[in-house]
């Protein structure tokens, strides 16, 4: 039995036709989705992404969140998305993961509360009069980002630009000098593949391999903690030489950069199916 995909047409230009052609290649059916006109929904009519394959059908998806966010709530497809939101908050992981994090000196409290506990927080982990922010939520509220003491209204009026909710949960870290980050897809725990991103602190993808950063990646993958059976984790290093886990993210929405695609869609497919034989 093959299984179907469906790939975001407007996204991913940089690997998006070997990943067809090795669907392709692998006997699995792929179709395109493209997002809709401007003053147009997914619901509406012409624009939706449901019919591409039968309800129930095996299907994987591989688009932005907000389509992934969609089939998630949707359970149209079986499994369509390895996406359990909730799984991939730092509130859910942290704990788990702790002695490898790179922000492992962190508070969480609300979004609402950073202004008020300006003092507090700069004095218990600030650097150079500088903290780092990021989301909880893996659905990316805002991007994190540093923040600083001389433009720290500032800092927060730009965090809180999309409607930031009040009682949204943010981490607080000191800040980190990251000069080199991979990503690993990870599939029933084994490291399927994977690819640097960011080398020398600038924006390089490519399929160069790091013993070291491999190592704590097949830790992570082992361990007990498995928000999905299909995931991503991405592994940095300091500028001190020290090897830490960044963040871990939902597969469907993570680009992939210059993994191999045909790895990861032959142990993304055997995931797949065997998800949906033991839900139908």
């Amino acid at each position: 039995m093959n299984v179907g995909w469906v790939i975001d047409a407007g996204l991913f230009d940089h690997y998006r036709d070997q990943l067809i052609a090795d669907i392709r290649a692998q006997g699995h059916e792929v179709q395109l989705i493209n997002d809709p006109k401007a003053g147009y929904s997914w619901d509406d009519e012409g624009c939706s992404y449901r019919e591409v394959f039968p309800k129930n059908a095996c299907a994987v998806v591989h688009g932005d969140i907000e389509i992934v966010s969609r089939i998630s709530r949707e359970r149209r497809w079986k499994p369509g998305v390895f996406a359990n939101f909730e799984n991939f908050a730092c509130s859910s992981y942290y704990c788990h993961f702790g002695e490898h994090l790179l922000n492992n000196d962190y508070i969480m409290l609300p979004f609402g509360e950073l202004r008020r506990c300006r003092e507090f927080l700069f004095d218990t982990l600030g650097c150079d009069d500088k903290i780092f922010i990021r989301p909880d939520s893996p659905l990316k509220l805002f991007t994190g980002q540093i923040a600083s003491t001389s433009t720290f209204d500032a800092d927060l009026e730009l965090m809180g630009f999309y409607d930031v909710p009040a009682n949204a949960v943010v981490v607080v870290s000191s800040p980190k000098s990251i000069v080199a980050e991979w990503r690993f897809v990870i599939a029933d725990q084994a490291i399927v593949a994977s690819s640097e991103y960011i080398d020398s602190e600038k924006f390089a993808p490519k399929a160069a391999k790091d013993p070291k950063a491999l190592e704590l990646a097949e830790i992570i993958a082992l361990s007990a903690y498995q928000p999905e059976r299909v995931w991503v984790a991405d592994i940095c290093r300091t500028d001190q030489g020290a090897y830490r886990l960044l963040e871990i993210g939902v597969f469907n929405c993570a680009d992939l950069y210059a993994c191999d695609t045909a790895a990861i869609v032959k142990a993304v497919s055997e995931v797949a199916l065997d998800t949906w034989r033991q839900q139908v």
